[in-house]
């Protein structure tokens, strides 16, 4: 039973059960009162056994990925980890090679930013037209071709590294086609794999290889560009994408699934209860409300997939998926205000590695620090060591948080209990930005604006990380289409910033800069109190409004 999803009353309001509405994003998670009422459904097997399972797994189906051994789901979401982390290398790589390649294309550095903005750019918008396919056709096939043409861009790149402009930043673009995909099909995965109270942890950990990928990306490439050059960070990077392609075919089979799972109904009238050909409906009472649960098993078993069943490239497309209606959704989602704030505090959040990687070359090689490629690339070290700081925080820490108040709400889990944790988020990252602004514009040791880059990437992580897992936890049905949502904005505000930063630096001075978008950060993370304390009832207009539906997209 993978939820309790109330069907909505005449006057088109959520039903209440037990004291509490049940709309998009509630879910019963404890079976804190009801042990008795809630004993047929699916606990977990090791630790607090009173958590259920959410989504419920299927009772007759083995190839469902809920039922997976966890050996096969963490290796399957350990691929999709590999793959986002060789994606994100590939956006900083040129942090310490900046100079360098203004001097071999005969350009300025604002001209070389350009290349990461084109990145961008095309990563965002090409997200839109990757994920329709992945909701149809399987996350699998999406997987295999984005990294086979990652490859293909990484060789065309290192090429290009030693020829002329326009041809670099053609190739810069495709990248960004190619690897479009990254920062939404790895978390589609989790909700694909996981049950609703491990996904903070596995979210953090794709969060990390995001982060990581663009904190410890600079710090090897810093060093292959010092000894070999910068067309040898491309190709070794497509070493470990073409590793990353095998490792994938040979063990990561498809996680999309669309049989049938047992779910929990509340129904008003116990009349609406129908029984069919291949379910059983089982009733039981919950208290307070008068309403019934429909407890439904399928019968019919189905055979286990064999290890080549579960290598085909391509699955049967899903009929019921309409590729024109996907591609439409994440627009329509931006009207989300759920959605909306987590785009805005994710694409704010993960802006502060485009502006670190865009501006190390600048502000360390000058004096006082003059950082030759090398230690430039090692400036990164410090924001890599914020990001663990930030996953173990928006990770267990907050699940912890999350799950205290789940225990006190009668076992009800809501998504706005995880968000008290932006608090922390917020204040380390202006804390983090006012430092190593402050530090570099009164010329300190290089551990002042270095150890400010470690703080202030540990709350840009927590905010990418929480507001990720809470638009999931609201609309976890439409997980690939609001990733895709997310992912657009985000890559948008981090292509504007490309545009002006270089220059911005040198007109204004790192101090008022850092400050300036810090503030930014903040003002965003105050729109967080209106979800805490407002954010139920917007989704119950969300429900109500069902604006998917009424543009006919559903």
């Amino acid at each position: 039973m993978a939820s309790l999803h109330a069907t909505r009353s005449p006057d088109d309001e959520p039903l209440e059960i037990g004291g509490h509405r049940y709309v998009p994003g509630t879910e019963m998670l404890y079976d804190s009162g009801m042990r008795s009422q809630l004993s047929t459904l699916q606990h977990v097997k090791k630790g607090d056994s009173h958590i259920l399972l959410v989504p419920q797994p299927s009772l007759t189906d083995p190839n469902d990925p809920l039922c997976w051994s966890n050996a096969k789901k963490w290796i399957t979401l350990l691929n999709g980890i590999w793959y986002s982390f060789n994606g994100a290398i590939t956006g900083p790589i040129m942090a310490a090679g900046m100079i360098g390649l203004t001097v071999t294309f005969d350009t300025t550095l604002q001209r070389m930013t350009y290349a990461n903005g084109a990145t961008l750019a095309c990563q965002g918008a090409a997200t839109t037209l990757w994920m329709p396919f992945a909701v149809k056709y399987g996350r699998r096939p999406v997987y295999l071709l984005s990294n086979l043409l990652m490859l293909v861009a990484c060789i065309w790149l290192g090429i290009a590294a030693t020829g002329t402009y326009t041809p670099f930043i053609i190739g810069r673009a495709f990248l960004g086609i190619f690897e479009a995909p990254i920062e939404a099909l790895c978390p589609s995965t989790v909700t694909d794999l996981f049950f609703l109270h491990e996904r903070g942890e596995k979210v953090s950990l794709y969060g990390l290889s995001v982060l990581s990928g663009n904190e410890l990306g600079p710090v090897a490439s810093a060093f292959i560009i010092q000894s070999l050059g910068m067309k040898w960070a491309f190709f070794i990077v497509a070493m470990f994408i073409g590793a990353s392609l095998i490792s994938m075919f040979l063990t990561m089979p498809e996680t999309r699934y669309s049989g049938s799972r047992p779910t929990l109904h509340a129904s008003q009238d116990p009349g609406e209860c129908s029984s069919t050909k291949s379910a059983v409906y089982h009733h039981e009472k919950l208290p307070e409300a008068g309403t019934q649960v429909q407890h439904i098993e399928q019968q019919e078993t189905v055979d286990r997939s064999t290890y080549l069943q579960g290598l085909k490239f391509w699955s049967k497309g899903e009929p019921t998926v309409n590729l024109l209606h996907t591609f439409v959704r994440p627009f329509v989602l931006l009207a989300y205000p759920t959605v909306a704030w987590s785009s805005l505090i994710y694409g704010l959040s993960l802006s502060w590695n485009v502006i670190l990687g865009a501006t190390t070359a600048q502000l360390f090689a000058p004096p006082p620090y003059g950082f030759d490629s090398s230690a430039q690339g090692l400036v990164f070290l410090s924001p890599f060591i914020g990001s663990l700081v930030g996953t173990y925080v928006c990770g267990p820490f907050a699940d912890t948080v999350a799950n205290y108040y789940t225990k006190r709400n009668d076992g009800v889990r809501e998504p706005e209990m995880r968000l008290p944790t932006c608090a922390i988020a917020a204040i380390i990252t202006f804390i983090g930005a006012v430092i190593a602004g402050v530090t570099y514009h009164y010329g300190t040791h290089w551990a002042g604006p270095v150890v400010g880059y470690g703080i202030l990437s540990a709350g840009a992580q927590m905010g990418a990380t929480l507001a990720m897992t809470y638009s999931l936890d609201c609309h976890k049905e439409l997980s690939a289409e609001l990733m895709v949502t997310i992912s657009v904005v985000k890559s948008l505000i981090a292509w504007i910033w490309t545009w002006f930063i270089n220059e911005w630096i040198i007109s204004s001075g790192v101090l008022t800069v850092f400050c300036i978008i810090a503030a930014i950060n903040v003002a965003a993370y105050l729109t967080t109190l209106i979800l805490y304390w407002k954010g139920k009832d917007i989704r119950a207009w969300i429900q109500k409004k069902d604006l998917i539906g009424l543009l006919g997209v559903n």
